[in-house]
C-alpha cells in the first residue's frame, strides 16, 4: 500500500507494477483527508486528499515494488507499507501466484 497525490499518479505506479508482474492487480482508494506536518519537524500542518494505492502481491515482491514506487512517486518521502495476508481463499491465492513473476 502507498499514498499517492492523485488518481493519475496511483494509476501510473499501479500500471507499472502490473506490467512488470510485481502485482496481480491494484486498486485505488479515495481518501477524504490526510493531515501531517510538512516540511518535517515544522509546525506547519499540511492537508491532502491523495488516494491510497493497494497492490495485491506477495511479500517476496515488496522490495522491488518499493524501488519502483520511489522511482515513480512525486513525494520525497512516500508512505510505502504492507499488510500481512491471512485467510486468503485458495482460488484467489492460486490466481495471484500464477500472475506474478
Amino acid at each position: 500500500i502507498c499514498n499517492t497525490n492523485s488518481i493519475k499518479e496511483a494509476d501510473k505506479i499501479g500500471k507499472a507494477a502490473l506490467q512488470k508482474r510485481l502485482c496481480a492487480c491494484y486498486g485505488i482508494i479515495p481518501r477524504i483527508k490526510s493531515v501531517y506536518f510538512w516540511p518535517p519537524k515544522s509546525n506547519r500542518i499540511e492537508i491532502s486528499k491523495g488516494p491510497l494505492l493497494v497492490l495485491e502481491t506477495l511479500e517476496k515482491n515488496y522490495k522491488k515494488i518499493s524501488i519502483l514506487i520511489k522511482k515513480l512517486h512525486s513525494d520525497e518521502v512516500p508512505f510505502i507499507g504492507q499488510w500481512k495476508m491471512e485467510n486468503v481463499n485458495q482460488t484467489f491465492y492460486a490466481w495471484l501466484k500464477d500472475e506474478l513473476r
